[in-house]
């Protein structure tokens, strides 16, 4: 029993073997849950376990299935797509509804991996061109109420990995610019997290934008 949980949800059964597997080589427990109970099953998985929780939905029709989705179900935790296909403009949606990446049918198990732990350590995972375009869309900067908050409470440091962050780059493409290490990117990200409560890279691109 892993510390872990990857919530599979609303996922074809043929698809249950693949997912153990992949589960199986991260270390997380499998979880396969349908939609309709998920708001439960995620209140209880974390309630009763104090490691990363990740929810991986199943879109077999994402352009129609996403506004079903439970608006208080992505309040909480880690959220992934996986989708038959993937294209820039739909990964630009599903940033926008919430999800934390993406993953497709047709990527290797090796990718879908390392998106799932991009995601556990705090990235978003996406398409860097779906990225850009989303932040392009949202003219790159925070709304100016947002802004303010941003600016009152955190370091001339601190300001200049946000900013690195709302143009798509990860922990090391920012540590690589800086030129300081991947851990002092974290301690800095994880400060700005702690100073406008929020608890990952979703949510800090939704309140960007607000």
């Amino acid at each position: 029993m892993f510390s872990n949980n990857l919530l599979i949800v609303d996922f074809p059964v043929h698809l249950h073997g693949q997912f153990q597997n992949l589960a199986n080589l991260i270390e997380f427990n499998l979880i396969p849950i349908s939609d309709h109970c998920a708001l439960s099953e995620l209140s209880a998985v974390s309630n009763s376990e104090n490691g990363t929780v990740i929810m991986i939905h199943y879109l077999d029709n994402p352009l129609q299935e996403i506004g079903y989705l439970s608006a208080e179900l992505f309040k909480s935790d880690l959220h992934i797509a996986f989708c038959p296909a993937l294209n820039i403009e739909l990964e630009v949606i599903l940033i926008s509804s919430g999800f934390h990446g993406a993953i497709s049918v047709a990527d290797s198990i090796a990718h879908q991996i390392q998106s799932i732990k991009k995601v556990q350590d705090g990235d978003i995972s996406f398409n860097p061109k779906a990225i850009s375009k989303y932040i392009l869309q949202r003219k790159r900067v925070p709304s100016s109420g947002n802004r303010a908050k941003i600016l009152a409470v955190t370091t001339k440091k601190e300001q200049q990995v946000l900013s690195l962050i709302l143009h798509g780059l990860t922990n090391e493409e920012i540590a690589k610019e800086l030129n300081i290490s991947v851990n002092t990117v974290k301690m800095h990200v994880q400060n700005i997290y702690k100073k406008t409560k929020i608890k990952n890279r979703g949510q800090l691109f939704a309140f960007a934008a607000g």
